[in-house]
């Protein structure tokens, strides 16, 4: 990607294994502006600053730590659109399964021509919810262990 190029919606953004460094001692940096000042500025060829808004700065945070991490991003608005495929890939699921979902109901979608789209917040809520009560379920086990003679240990 050149400079002037502005990425796709939901384009993949993975750092290569060379900068995996500079990752990881950037995002220390940013941790330490962050936790210093709260703020943090950018400075233009020229010298002249300009202040990063606190949401702007927030998110920058998670891409840099996220990509320290050597985890794969995109970036997704939460009124766009996906395709099958891009959704089943946000869930981690086959789009085999997605379809399924969909047809049931559990999550909304919509067609164009025969094609069938999916609102990123549906996808997000329905993945909340499914990671919601996959905890419980967790708890749930977790709680019984323990009431076993012995108990979990």
């Amino acid at each position: 990607m050149n400079k002037t190029t502005t990425p796709a919606a939901g384009e993949l953004f993975e750092a290569a294994p060379a900068e995996a460094g500079a990752l990881k001692s950037l995002d220390r940096q940013i941790e330490q502006i962050y936790g210093q000042h709260g703020s943090a500025r950018l400075l233009d060829a020229d010298g002249h600053a300009i202040e990063i808004p606190a949401a702007a700065l927030r998110a920058f945070r998670l891409v840099v730590r996220r990509m320290a991490d050597g985890e794969k991003l995109a970036l997704l608005t939460h009124e766009e659109e996906l395709s099958t495929q891009q959704a089943a890939e946000l869930l981690s699921v086959s789009r085999p399964h997605l379809i399924k979902l969909l047809d049931r109901g559990e999550i909304t979608c919509h067609k164009v021509g025969t094609h069938r789209r999916v609102a990123t917040a549906a996808v997000l809520t329905y993945r909340a919810k499914r990671d919601a009560e996959r905890h419980e379920k967790l708890d749930e086990l977790a709680r019984m262990g323990e009431e076993l003679p012995g108990g979990y240990r």
